[in-house]
């Protein structure tokens, strides 16, 4: 027979041996994540959140300091202050992924290898949308016509080529492919930036971005004829091509976690 876990006297939840800070900061935690609240929204006030929850002040402040410490509040200052939210963004994740893989010392080949394998699948999802052709195909085009525009200007091409790459990603409609991809993503465009930084002047890429258009073009019209392989496998190849030069010219690199905003 199954029984019930025992529920906390004081908030109502599984009882875990914890602090009473600590179930606090699980119950604030909630109405953070699951309950509606937006970027920037305020908590109530310190002192209704004692009333509310029936704790001290010493209590309240340690729970509040766990979640700042995990990055869901801050506390502002000042007549309009408070406790505001702060809902974790994709660049968080980045940062906590660079992190691990920096403390790890993973090679930059190797984050190459997930964004080189992940990618393309993305593409393939794309073009598996049933409303591709209104919510992916403009989207994609307008990206694709940055990058033409911006030939002239390696840095700026390179810039615009990456969010064509991540357009791919966040166009896919898997959340969590998204999200997933979308921070090894955000590691690799911060690689890429450093290797554009350190092209030495007059170098001649004509004949790469000449090439990397063509595909970019190509590879938006198989995702809009709905070819999921056509569109996952140029989308291998144009990967494999596109990060060739970047890792030539920064072999033995471990990847580094992105600098605090």
């Amino acid at each position: 027979m199954d029984v019930a876990a025992p529920r906390s006297p004081r908030f109502g939840g599984p009882v875990r041996g914890v602090s009473v800070a600590e179930e606090l900061a699980d119950v604030l935690r909630d109405r953070v994540l699951d309950g509606g609240m937006r970027d920037g929204d305020l908590l109530p006030k310190q002192s209704d959140l004692q009333e509310e929850y029936q704790v001290g002040t010493t209590t309240l402040r340690q729970a509040i300091r766990i979640l700042e410490t995990e990055g869901l509040v801050t506390v502002r200052r000042g007549n309009t202050g408070g406790l505001a939210v702060r809902l974790p963004s994709e660049t968080d994740a980045a940062r906590t992924f660079g992190l691990v893989l920096r403390s790890r010392r993973v090679p930059l080949d190797d984050l190459a290898a997930a964004v080189r394998n992940l990618e393309p699948t993305c593409a393939g999802l794309c073009a598996a949308r049933e409303d591709r052709d209104t919510e992916v195909v403009p989207r994609l085009r307008e990206l694709h016509e940055r990058c033409v525009g911006l030939v002239d200007d390696l840095p700026a091409f390179v810039r615009a080529c990456r969010d064509f790459h991540e357009g791919l990603v966040q166009l896919c409609g898997n959340t969590t492919m998204q999200l997933l991809l979308g921070t090894a993503e955000t590691l690799w465009s911060a690689h890429e930036r450093h290797w554009v930084d350190e092209v030495p002047e007059g170098s001649d890429f004509t004949e790469r971005i000449a090439g990397g258009l063509e595909v970019h073009h190509d590879l938006i019209e198989l995702i809009a004829a709905g070819d999921v392989d056509g569109a996952h496998g140029l989308a291998r190849r144009h990967v494999e091509f596109a990060q060739s030069h970047p890792l030539q010219e920064r072999p033995g690199v471990a990847v580094q976690s992105l600098p605090e905003s």
